[in-house]
């Protein structure tokens, strides 16, 4: 294999400055897990100074080992790959001397937790931790991060949030109702620009020291999974950040797309599906960088596929973690997906993953959820992010009903659940972190707000609602303001948000609506279990069901914002006996169920029991 070309003097140098401890050997995965089903075990080792031209590697005996160098001299003598078959390792330990240096690699015991699967009876509460809580100030300004653009003036600079603040809150989290919490990437982002989101990687191995420590992050899952809360971890294996060491001194040139670093992918997700596509486009799509100091990974080559692929493993059985939700999981090598989904299920066959699919049409989101029958690649994926069910949903909510469009619109998208093993499992939102704050695309009209939640949170699929929802917090500017600060979330906030008594008007009527619909549903058998039967639209009034045995749930939407409506209950008598009463799930009421007129703008939730 080729090894990488020189790219420039001045990146040779800036790579042996990244590291303190020069000419001393890293290892990855740092240490690795006894009993696996998986025996194999490669190990990058990484010494900036390098091995020397004639390097002399001593494996433990007993072991089926080897090692090898990529060839030739560029880059590549600054790495060693050892390949083990632990299969009958017994130890805790084993000692490997490379020019006369003896390291100790652990084998420890992996985490004892058993991942508890995501299911509709969860719901996901979505953190963007450098902006939700400062729970630990003296780790604001390490030294020696690359970004300089601090303080929460900076739209796109760093503001301070943590592990810590999102462990400080817990309890407020649980509280409101949600199940399971998915913050953005919490790994090492040394870079030297809006380093905040966290989706440009420069350590694998390492808890952003900005965020915390390996102790914190490990706190945070404890501390959820004593309170019964699953832990959600957001990878990326599509690209790294630009000051990865992997980039700075890579080990082949077939590590990253080089080739095409001048290229931004065209986001056309599309051309993985498409039987037409041109070759080109193809190329574009998969191996254009994300963003200019994103290198794009190439996951074919054998080296970088088992480096990601076991340090994947090593978050899972490090921490006992619950999910992975997969940053743009379109854009990486199929194959290699499904060999990681592959991989993980081995070891831990209930852990969750699901996929960011950022697309604009069901059919092209459902070709990469796991089970679709036209996807040659057998994603294994649980779920994906149901992007059609936002669209759809804003479309309902904002316009009047058409043959296809408003509330029809929504109609439409589950109609296309055929399209997917099991549409339960998908996961659906309002917005999230990449998105326009749905209050703020919703002009700050509190009453679409509550018809929006009201389906979200009784529609079919796993419900995520982003950090600051409960507070309705509006910001549609770009990605630096939509990721807002919570107030009382950092010192010297005038108010405390955190805090119930603190909200006022709109904001204490919107959040105790959503604290109610939650706890809830969290009850509610037909929401959590049940299967989903709707009728066409008419008139802006939208019907649908959730049926179990022991409860029917009927949800009625009047999604016209001027004018209220008079539902004939006669046409649901397949589901619905129009006789007796039920109960209005918001106001606790027993209503009759021989007429029913919306308000304007509005939604009510009946449960009826045997």
């Amino acid at each position: 294999m080729k090894t990488a070309q020189n790219h420039s003097f001045w990146i040779f140098l800036l790579s042996t400055l990244c590291f303190s401890l020069l000419g001393q050997s890293h290892f990855y995965p740092p240490h690795w897990f006894r009993g696996l089903q998986e025996s194999q075990l490669e190990i990058m080792v990484y010494n900036p100074k390098g091995f020397g031209d004639s390097p002399k590697v001593e494996l433990p005996s007993g072991l089926q080992a080897s090692w090898h160098q990529l060839e030739g001299a560029a880059g590549s003598a600054h790495y060693l790959f050892i390949d083990l078959d632990l299969a009958t390792f017994q130890g805790s330990a084993f000692d490997i001397r490379i020019n006369g240096k003896k390291y100790q690699y652990q084998i420890k015991e992996a985490s004892s937790h058993q991942p508890q699967p995501l299911n509709p009876a969860d719901a996901i509460y979505l953190i963007t931790a450098d902006r939700f809580a400062n729970g630990d100030p003296d780790n604001d300004h390490p030294k020696d991060m690359n970004e300089k653009k601090y303080g929460r003036e900076n739209e796109f600079g760093r503001h301070g949030g943590d592990l810590q603040g999102v462990i400080d809150h817990l309890d407020y989290i649980q509280d409101l109702g949600y199940t399971a919490t998915w913050t953005s990437p919490v790994m090492t982002n040394d870079e030297f620009k809006e380093s905040y989101h966290g989706y440009a990687i420069t350590d694998h191995y390492e808890v952003d020291p900005r965020l915390g420590n390996a102790e914190t992050f490990r706190a945070y899952v404890d501390e959820s999974h004593k309170r019964g809360m699953k832990v959600i971890l957001d990878v990326v294996y599509n690209h790294s950040g630009s000051q990865h060491f992997l980039n700075l001194d890579p080990p082949d040139s077939a590590f990253f797309h080089y080739d095409m670093r001048k290229t931004r992918s065209n986001f056309r997700a599309v051309n993985r599906m498409d039987p037409h596509v041109s070759k080109a486009d193809l190329k574009k799509f998969g191996e254009g960088w994300f963003d200019d100091h994103m290198p794009d990974i190439n996951q074919q080559q054998p080296e970088f596929a088992n480096y990601l692929i076991q340090n994947s493993l090593w978050w899972v059985l490090e921490y006992g973690l619950d999910a992975f939700r997969i940053d743009t999981y379109a854009y990486p090598d199929q194959d290699f997906m499904a060999e990681l989904a592959r991989r993980i299920k081995l070891e831990r066959p209930s852990f969750f993953i699901f996929g960011e699919i950022w697309v604009h049409f069901p059919e092209v989101q459902s070709y990469f959820a796991g089970g679709n029958p036209f996807n040659k690649y057998n994603s294994q994926l649980d779920a994906v992010t149901d992007f059609q069910f936002r669209y759809a949903l804003k479309e309902s909510i904002d316009n009047h009903q058409s043959w296809t469009g408003g509330i029809a619109k929504l109609y439409y998208r589950l109609a296309a659940d055929h399209m997917y093993k099991n549409p339960s499992n998908l996961i659906t939102f309002m917005d999230n972190h990449d998105e326009p704050r749905i209050f703020g695309e919703l002009h700050e009209d509190t009453a679409k707000m509550k018809v929006a939640l009201g389906i979200l949170y009784t529609m079919r699929g796993i419900p995520c609602t982003y950090y600051g929802t409960e507070i309705l917090m509006k910001e549609t500017k770009n990605h630096g303001v939509i990721r807002e600060d919570f107030p009382g979330g950092f010192a010297g906030d005038a108010i405390n948000k955190f805090e119930a008594q603190n909200l006022q008007g709109r904001e204490a009527d919107f959040n105790q609506y959503l604290r109610q619909l939650l706890k809830w549903r969290a009850q509610s058998s037909a929401i959590t279990q049940g299967s989903f039967l709707h009728f066409v639209p008419e008139n802006d009034v939208y019907v649908y069901f959730r049926i179990v045995e022991d409860e029917t749930v009927m949800v009625v939407v009047n999604s016209n914002s001027k004018e209220s409506r008079a539902v004939d209950l006669n046409r649901f008598r397949e589901v619905w006996p129009v006789v007796g009463e039920a109960k209005d799930v918001m106001s606790g009421e027993i209503a009759p169920m021989d007429s029913l007129e919306m308000p304007a703008m509005s939604i009510r939730i009946f449960s009826r029991k045997p």
